[in-house]
Order: C-alpha cells, then structure tokens, then sequence
C-alpha cells in the first residue's frame, strides 16, 4: 500500500509539472518586464486551450469568440497591472568598459500597442563610458556619412553561462565620428532611449535571465 501511494504522488507531481510547464507562473518575476513575461504565457496558454475547443462546430466557435474576448480583457488588466509595477524598478545592468548607466534604467508601461502587446517606455540616462572604435571597411566609410548614422542600443540578457538568450531595443546612439580613417562613437556620447515593447510569448527565454548588459547593434555596418 506504501509503494502505491509513493507511485501515486511521484504520477501528480509529474502532471503538476506538465502543467506549469504549459505557461509561465504569473508571479514569477524576470529581470527584465517583472511579471509580464509569465503573465502573457499564461494567456497564450489559455487561448491555446479555448482555441483548440472551437474546432468541433460552428457553434464551439462563436463561445470560444466569446470566451477569447473575456481572456483577453482579463490578461490586458493583468498586464497592465504587472507592467505599472516596473516603473521606478531599477533594471541591473552588469557594467562593462563601454558604457556608464548615469541614471539607473526602468521601464514605465505606456499602453498597448495592439490587442494584448504591451509597450514601455524606458527611462534613466546612458553614455559611452570611452571612445568606442567600430570596425568598418574603407569602402563602407566610403560610401557613408556618418553624421547621419545611428545604431539600435540593445538591452541583452544573459543565461548563467553568459550566453544571450534575449534582446530588446531601448533606444539609439548618434554622434559618430571618422578620426584618423577610423569609425568612432566618442565618449560621452548620450543615448536617446525610447519605447520598447513586448509582445511575444518568449517566457520561457526571459525566466532564464541571469545578466542584462547592454550593446550596440551593428548590423548596418556589415
């Protein structure tokens, strides 16, 4: 009798983790967005579900409509919710050599972008900490003017072995430079952060979040 409550406990465990592992926990926080990471999987989760009722009649259809429609309202003040709570929450940027957070970076919810993306804006001050040297082709410099250039300032997020597992846009850099046939972002260089966005169920990457750095993106210099 032991050993058959001992197997009927392990078979509830592994259901109960099955479950969990269909959406995020809603109150589980990452290190960047908080709660909203889970709280969206946990949407997308139950949409699936009620999705996947509607596929047997007309009529399964329209109370699945309807059943979306009541989700979706519910997640929106969820997210909201979870979203307000990030305002005045310092992000922690792991410092480097190429940038100084002067003012600490959060995000402050803004408002939906569509039916349930959520958008943020982000708040604080960054600058280049030095000259920053880029490595661009003679006929990349060329062919470019680079008083008009300006390259996405990414907010990164790293596993525990250092490896990026999220990306996000928080703004841009402008200011370049050709010192001596050589691309330059001078030190000092403040960064005109922006709004920022979230709307893909990428739960299961943020939980994973150990570090946050930031870089440049430069792709338009390949």
């Amino acid at each position: 009798m032991k050993k058959i409550k001992q197997t009927m406990m392990a078979l509830l465990g592994i259901v109960a983790m099955t479950a969990c592992s269909s959406g995020g926990n809603s109150s589980e926080n990452c290190m960047v967005f908080g709660e909203v990471p889970a709280i969206y999987a946990d949407y997308q989760a139950q949409r699936e579900k009620i999705e996947e009722s509607a596929q047997k009649s007309a009529a399964d259809y329209e109370k699945a409509s309807s059943q979306i429609d009541e989700l979706n309202e519910e997640y929106r003040a969820k997210i909201e919710e979870a979203g307000k709570k990030l305002d005045g929450q310092p992000i922690e940027i792991t410092p480097d050599e190429d940038f100084n957070v002067v003012s600490p970076v959060n995000l402050s919810f803004k408002e939906f972008a569509n039916r349930m993306s959520s958008t943020y804006d982000v708040k604080g001050e960054i600058v280049t900490a030095k000259d920053i040297n880029l490595d661009v082709t003679d006929s990349w410099l060329k062919s470019h003017d680079v008083q008009y250039l300006m390259l996405p300032l990414m907010l990164i997020g790293c596993d525990e072995q250092g490896a990026e597992v999220t990306s996000v846009r928080i703004g841009s850099i402008k200011g370049f430079k050709v010192i001596d046939g050589k691309l330059v972002l001078p030190a000092g260089t403040k960064a005109d952060l922006e709004t920022t966005y979230y709307g893909d169920n990428e739960y299961e990457s943020y939980v994973r979040v150990k570090s946050v750095k930031l870089a440049l993106d430069t792709e338009k210099l390949e």
